[in-house]
């Protein structure tokens, strides 16, 4: 709780950074639409904006505030603020908030997704990524054959198929009871370690259905070894030894810290930032991971906020944090306004983001990685196989 009281209290101190760049004259009353506040709060001043300034844009400001609702489970108002936003610029949109009622409400989830699915603006990708979500509200309401459909137009559609889109593919083909068919497909994906335990099951379902009479679970067992095995190996031909470079990040209460404040402990940094949607994906995984060593002194986080492309980074930072119930060690890394650089992710050698390094308690970087990683458990699993095997060194 002390973390989230500290990006609260951050959102009502002002940034100096930036100054000299124009700014609407309602600048401060978008800036009071950060603070995390009750919604409604927060509708009255964009709704108070919108009939005064009726010929600017305010769909970022509506998305925030739909976040904000679909905290509060109020799906009314979330739907209602979402069909606000010009058509063209939905499907940006569509995916956290569709994600965020499904969590709560199923019939809402439908009437977004189907609703978009009808939307002459989309083009062929978004219609693809709007089927997947829709394919995914299905597999949980507990209807395969119109989450194998989705799936399977989305599947023959698509330009490039990802092992997690096969894996789901097949996944819920045996849901609809074609076994013998899909069983090879679902090892195969087992094998990478992208499932999560409802593939699992699944996996050992469509074995008994195929092997009848045969220990299904002794299978699971055997395959899970070999997996391990195999993991363990691949993951320790990933390790490297480099020193890493003595960056310098401040968390948001402007204090500084450095490599050499980690002496000796395993530290996992983490560049990213809230314009990146594979950054922003990643982070409930890493909120698992850090849940999961929260009670490990001796394994710390660093989320580094990086590549701003707004006026107050910090503010916005914090505010996707918090209402996106995320609870993680924040810092920054601003642009210096001489070199035009994020000095930390620069001396990191960076070239896109998500980044994660982790580093050793002699200060090594013992493993690097880049892109998302999906779905959450095996991120997790990843990362900690990564977090066990430098701390050993």
């Amino acid at each position: 709780m002390k973390k989230i009281s500290a990006l609260i209290a951050i959102l009502f101190i002002g940034s100096s950074g930036y100054s000299q760049q124009m700014q609407p004259v309602y600048k401060a009353s978008l800036d009071s639409l950060k603070i995390f506040i009750d919604p409604s709060k927060k509708e009255t001043i964009l709704n108070r904006l919108v009939k005064a300034y009726p010929g600017d844009n305010f769909d970022q400001y509506r998305a925030a505030l739909i976040d904000n609702f679909v905290i509060a489970k109020n799906s009314a108002k979330a739907l209602f603020y979402f069909n606000q936003i010009e058509e063209t610029a939905r499907v940006m949109y569509v995916g956290s908030v569709a994600t965020g009622l499904m969590a709560y409400d199923l019939k809402a989830a439908e009437t977004l997704i189907r609703q978009e699915l009808a939307n002459p603006t989309n083009v062929k990708e978004d219609r693809l990524f709007l089927l997947n979500l829709y394919s995914q509200l299905m597999d949980k309401k507990g209807d395969y054959h119109k989450a194998f459909a989705a799936i399977k137009e989305c599947y023959e559609q698509a330009p490039r198929k990802s092992v997690g889109l096969t894996a789901q593919y097949y996944y819920l083909m045996s849901k609809t009871g074609r076994y013998q068919e899909a069983f090879p497909e679902l090892e195969k994906a087992a094998s990478t370690g992208l499932v999560d335990d409802n593939f699992k099951a699944e996996l050992k379902n469509a074995y008994a259905k195929v092997n009848p009479g045969k220990d299904a679970n002794a299978y699971l067992t055997d395959l899970s070894n070999q997996f391990e095995e195999k993991y363990s190996t691949e993951i320790a031909a990933k390790m490297i030894a480099e020193q890493a470079p003595e960056f310098k990040v401040e968390d948001v209460n402007g204090r500084e810290v450095s490599l050499s404040d980690f002496k000796g402990k395993t530290i996992v940094l983490d560049f990213w930032a809230t314009w990146c949607g594979p950054c922003k994906k990643s982070l409930p995984a890493m909120q698992m991971m850090v849940n999961k060593y929260v009670n490990d002194p001796n394994v710390n986080f660093l989320f580094i906020h990086t590549w701003e492309t707004v006026p107050d980074p910090k503010s916005d930072a914090v505010n996707y944090l918090l209402t996106h119930n995320l609870d993680l060690p924040l810092y920054m890394d601003v642009k210096n306004p001489e070199t035009k650089k994020n000095p930390a992710v620069s001396s990191f050698g960076v070239k896109g983001i998500p980044a994660k390094f982790i580093i050793d308690g002699n200060g090594k970087i013992r493993f690097k990685t880049s892109g998302l990683v999906w779905p959450n458990e095996a991120a997790v699993k990843e990362l900690s196989a990564m977090v066990e095997m430098a701390r050993k060194m």
